[in-house]
């Protein structure tokens, strides 16, 4: 039986195998995406749309996929930073259609198509509204903005006018191939006629000009050839260049990374393999599940350029374009639960922001604090909102670097869920308090809350140890333990003391310290990064200790190519 399984393995190296891209500009004609169309490089303002149906809130379909066909939303806000890193005036469009012209909200809706804020949730919280529409309200309110178009019948007015646009672009994926040949006779000559099997992804761009009627459609193709046979033994695998996709990274989303480097660069050459590789969490597609169950979200940055530091309850991500993002749930303990009973959830969010951030901060940056605060009972039953500014001490200069990030928090049953993201530094202190607003509500709609209940406990008894420092009487405890379980430079913050903190509730700041003590270095030449180019220190987002015991539940797979970013260019 082994000498069998052994003949299956080697047989398995006795492959050739290629990647297989092709472009067809308006006919059946393949060419290489080399010699193809450059269909990004029309003067004037060019929009890209994202298509949605309206669906109401509870009703059975809200769930479901969808418009699968359609590109993903992040995929075009991708194009549209880049292409803004090149002097490029882009829009990102969404068209939500199929509103029911009976559904009593419609003007509601158009209002929304302003900048966000919270304002919009005030006014939806004071209408007399019954608690369903409200919800469905409440669902758009997050999505609506400036360039949102609302349409009360089907695709076929999609296709419209649109002021302000030169250059309509709509993507789609459009079909997937995938076969076998000569598997039977491979099969009964035991492997020595050889079998080919592949892969095909096909993706369409839809293009048409302002006044025009009827638009031009590229296909791009993606796919790889593998051939297996006995009379490749001379090879020994040195001819194989397809990677092995298995569930956790699907041959599909490389297409998509290939799709979007083909559109921004008809020239560029095949993307290496870049795999964000969670140590907790799972990452399928563009969407991140962590290991807690608690949330789950889209990745909000490009994936190619991107690291991630996650732990049970948070997730860090980062590219130098789109910047950081964190998320993170917290589980309240019974001091928190008393506090709100008798001060109410605003005082005791502040307090708790207050204690386990803002003081923690000042003791590395000291002239840091909040710049722009707002609470907002209206949104999620209580949401505070802040503006945070660091400054930073520049070495060997009596000047300060400021950066910024705005932070959001709210509870829901045992969790309280913390939001963050960067703002651009050049912003200007007039406009950043409504640029903070409409940052992080467009970060809320990407996220999908699972909050639990869980029967709060007392708080522990800390038993003081002789250096001063306390620790928990129960070391197996694992609700309170820590995301990642490092203690390393006060990154890793505890939620003890007065106000809010204690046990079971503590602010993880790993991923914003990272940044701030190791910023990414940006090439001049923005558009020309490559997976790894970007100096950043991995090492400070945690690497995963393998002595720490039974703390650290390793996955099989998780801590490949970890903490070494020279492998991502492999």
């Amino acid at each position: 039986m082994r000498f069998y399984l052994f003949l299956i393995v080697f047989l398995c190296n006795c492959q050739v195998s290629w990647y297989h891209t092709r472009v067809s500009p308006g006919s059946d004609t393949e060419l290489p995406i080399s010699q193809g169309p450059n269909l990004l490089n029309e003067p004037g303002t060019s929009c890209f749309f994202s298509i949605m149906k309206f669906q109401e809130s509870g009703s059975i379909n809200e769930s479901g996929q969808g418009n699968v066909s359609f590109i993903d939303s992040q995929f075009i806000e991708n194009i549209r930073t880049n292409l803004k890193l090149k002097n490029t005036n882009v829009r990102h469009i969404k068209q939500i259609h199929n509103i029911p012209k009976s559904w009593p909200y419609i003007k509601e809706l158009e209002s929304f198509r302003t900048n966000k804020s919270f304002e919009r949730f005030k006014e939806i919280q004071n209408m007399n509204a019954d608690p369903q529409d409200k919800k469905t309200l409440l669902k758009y309110a997050e999505i609506i903005d400036a360039d949102t178009f609302l349409y009360t019948d089907d695709l076929s007015l999609l296709f419209h006018q649109i002021e302000n646009c030169d250059t309509y672009y709509n993507l789609y994926y459009t079909k997937r191939e995938k076969d076998h040949h000569n598997l039977v006779l491979f099969l009964v000559s035991l492997g020595i006629i050889p079998t080919v099997n592949y892969e095909n992804h096909y993706f369409a761009v839809f293009k048409r000009k302002s006044l025009e009627i009827k638009p031009t459609i590229t296909t791009y193709k993606f796919g790889y050839r593998r051939l297996l046979s006995w009379l490749l033994l001379p090879t020994f695998n040195f001819f194989n260049e397809v990677e092995n996709y298995n569930k956790d990274y699907r041959f599909v989303d490389h297409t998509k990374d290939q799709f979007l480097a083909a559109l921004e660069n008809k020239n560029s050459q095949p993307l290496p393999i870049k795999r964000l590789n969670p140590v907790y969490g799972d990452v399928l597609g563009g969407s991140y599940t962590s290991d807690s169950d608690l949330f789950k979200t889209q990745i909000p940055v490009d994936k190619r350029y991107a690291v991630i530091r996650d732990g049970k309850k948070n997730v860090s991500f980062f590219d130098p374009i789109h910047g950081l993002f964190k998320i993170q749930a917290i589980n309240v303990n019974e001091k928190i639960h008393s506090d709100i009973i008798t001060d109410g959830i605003e005082k005791t969010l502040r307090t708790f922001i207050t204690t386990n951030l803002i003081d923690k901060i000042k003791k590395t940056y000291p002239r840091s604090g909040i710049i722009h605060e707002i609470y907002t009972p209206e949104y999620r039953d209580g949401t505070y909102t802040f503006t945070l500014e660091i400054a930073k001490p520049e070495p060997g200069k009596d000047e300060f670097k400021k950066e910024y990030f705005v932070f959001s928090c709210f509870k829901s049953q045992s969790q309280i869920y913390i939001l963050s993201r960067s703002l651009p530094n050049e912003t200007g202190l007039d406009v950043l308090p409504k640029l903070a607003e409409t940052s992080i509500l467009d970060f809320y709609p990407q996220v999908q809350f699972q909050s639990k209940y869980i029967e709060p406990k007392p708080l522990d008894l800390d038993v003081a140890t002789n250096d001063g420092k306390k620790r928990n009487t129960n070391d197996n405890d694992d609700e309170d333990e820590d995301d990642d379980d490092e203690e390393e430079e006060g990154e890793e913050l505890a939620g003890g003391g007065g106000g809010g903190g204690g046990a079971g509730a503590e602010i993880d700041l790993g991923g914003l310290f990272s940044l701030l003590k190791e910023r990414a270095y940006i090439p001049r030449g923005k558009m020309d990064i490559k997976p790894g180019r970007f100096k950043f220190n991995n090492a400070r987002f945690n690497a995963p200790k393998f002595n720490t015991g039974s703390k650290f539940h390793i996955k099989p797979g998780r801590t490949k190519n970890f903490s070494s970013p020279a492998k991502w260019r492999k």
